[in-house]
């Protein structure tokens, strides 16, 4: 089990102040996955970040680099970018490894969980107690402490 817990021992939800900047790592890295490649092919900075056209392909370009980002690295490792350097790790609700079925349940419900802002994330993790927001519930997964 990756989450170092014994068998048969829940494992405990990472708390929000954490998940926080490890989501944001997580958004810088897939910017900058999608933005410097844009650039280097020659799309003006101006359109990148100015209303129209080119910055709505980029942005369905975002969403697509993050889904892929978190969907594979969830599934594979249960690490992202920003989870590992702040110590969490998603798994399944009993502490075994993330299957692809619950990382592509979890990381489809994103665009729900996003709205306002992750506003939608963040009441849910509040109101619910228990650490899982949206994603979580539909794919019966938890991020957890890994160290």
């Amino acid at each position: 089990m990756h989450a170092g817990k014994p068998p048969g021992v829940a494992p405990e939800p990472a708390p929000l102040a954490r998940r926080t900047p490890a989501f944001l790592l997580d958004q810088f890295a897939v910017i900058l996955l999608v933005v410097p490649p844009a650039l280097a092919a020659g799309v003006p900075f101006e359109d990148v970040v100015s209303p129209g056209d080119t910055r709505r392909v980029i942005f369905l370009v975002l969403m697509a680099v993050a889904f892929v980002y978190h969907l594979l690295l969830e599934w594979l490792t249960g690490l992202t970018l920003g989870k590992r350097a702040l110590g969490l790790r998603v798994v399944a609700d009993d502490g075994t490894p993330l299957g692809i079925r619950g990382s592509l349940l979890r990381n489809a419900l994103r665009l729900i969980d996003g709205l306002g802002y992750w506003g939608v994330a963040v009441a849910v993790i509040l109101i619910r107690g228990d650490g899982k927001r949206l994603g979580d519930v539909a794919g019966r997964t938890l991020v957890v402490r890994d160290r």
